[in-house]
């Protein structure tokens, strides 16, 4: 794929409009805020929640590189965990982060790397979350006198504090509306009465943690709301001491149940792309934008008679009789968008000549360029 052109970094809008931005938008999923970043550290997508959340237009984004975005500084710091996704491995953290002209703010950020059908890590998806708020708030209960339980109840994350046995011993009303039971129904229980059955090992071994003094990194869980609904909680805790001593233990969730729905059904529909591609009995392939095959389906392999792993490095071009014929297709699908029923002489890996009906669109990146072509060949039986 080539990479994208860098542009000029645009300037910013004001941060009044930015403030004001993210105010009348603060409820989006947590998935709709992400971007796209290829190996040369180039966005080559970024949403329309990214680019508003951050000030920016797309154009201010795509096309640019993450240094001319957010700065050589912020740069060093994120290029060390993209090249950590580029190896294949997801990665996750939070911190704060200084942006050219905004305040600092405390961000959960996800890379996962896109791997392509040969296998290979081509782009980093990274999926962020703006929670500035839910830090400062967590920053200020762990300042706070035992006389704030007037202030949790009230506050906007899920707040609930245990004695060492893991009872509940409060839970603000963010918690009894998120969880739908009662407030009364939590006295007595305790946490592992809603954690489901398989994670309560792991929650056990972090409350333990924190419970020695420990410091334990937010982790994330599912648990059974009262409708036997299941949702998932992303959780900082920390340990409430008393003289020295520990004498409880303070949480502050967060409800992260849109993003794991959104993940998971992004995964699913990855699959059933994958599916209905493989499983196709038209011959499909695609390729880059100098004509290179990038991917195939068993049918295209079946048709030519090539195996999966000789597709790396062949062009389209070779599959042709006449090269003239190809660079037709090729012009025609540029010029009008599609191609349907082009007529062409091609050939399989033994040299066998076929009359073929090729249908074509071309592929587009975010700034509308090609960045290659899609299409299907159906053989002509006489």
């Amino acid at each position: 794929m080539e990479d994208t052109k860098k542009t000029k970094q645009q300037q910013t809008e004001p941060a009044q409009k930015r403030e004001r931005n993210k105010t009348e938008h603060e409820t989006n999923p947590f998935i709709d805020s992400m971007t796209l970043i290829n190996k040369s550290y180039v966005y080559e997508f970024a949403s329309e929640t990214y680019c508003r959340d951050h000030g920016r237009t797309r154009k201010e984004v795509v096309g640019n590189s993450v240094a001319q975005v957010w700065g050589e500084t912020s740069f060093k710091f994120i290029k060390k965990h993209l090249d950590q996704c580029f190896s294949g491995n997801v990665v996750r953290y939070e911190n704060w982060l200084e942006f050219p002209g905004e305040e600092p703010k405390f961000y959960r950020v996800t890379y996962s790397p896109y791997f392509n059908p040969a296998g290979y890590v081509t782009h980093a998806v990274v999926a962020s979350e703006d929670i500035t708020d839910f830090k400062r708030e967590e920053e200020s209960l762990e300042k706070s006198d035992p006389g704030f339980r007037a202030i949790l109840k009230n506050m906007h994350y899920g707040v609930f504090t245990f004695d060492p046995e893991g009872r509940f011993t409060f839970v603000n009303d963010v918690i009894v509306k998120r969880s739908g039971y009662p407030r009364e129904w939590y006295a007595g229980k305790n946490l592992f009465d809603v954690v489901r059955p398989q994670e309560r090992d792991a929650v056990r071994e972090h409350f333990q943690a924190t419970l020695r003094g420990e410091q334990v990194a937010p982790y994330e869980f599912s648990f059974l709301k009262a409708a036997d609904e299941i949702a998932w909680a992303h959780i900082s805790t920390t340990p409430i001491r008393e003289g020295g001593q520990i004498v409880g233990v303070l949480g502050v969730m967060l409800d992260i149940t849109k993003r794991v729905q959104s993940e998971h059904a992004l995964i699913e529909s990855e699959e059933k792309y994958r599916r209905l591609f493989e499983e196709s009995r038209d011959a499909i392939f695609i390729t880059d934008n100098e004509g290179r095959l990038t991917d195939v389906n068993r049918s295209f392999l079946k048709l030519f008679g090539y195996e999966n792993d000789e597709i790396d490095g062949l062009r389209a071009i070779d599959t042709y009789v006449s090269r003239d014929e190809c660079i037709k297709y090729m012009k025609e699908v540029e010029e009008e968008g599609f191609v349907e029923d082009f007529a062409a002489k091609l050939k399989k890996k033994d040299g066998t000549v076929m009359e073929c009906l090729l249908n074509g669109t071309p592929l587009r990146g975010a700034d509308g360029k090609i960045r290659g072509y899609q299409g299907i060949a159906r053989q002509q039986l006489r």
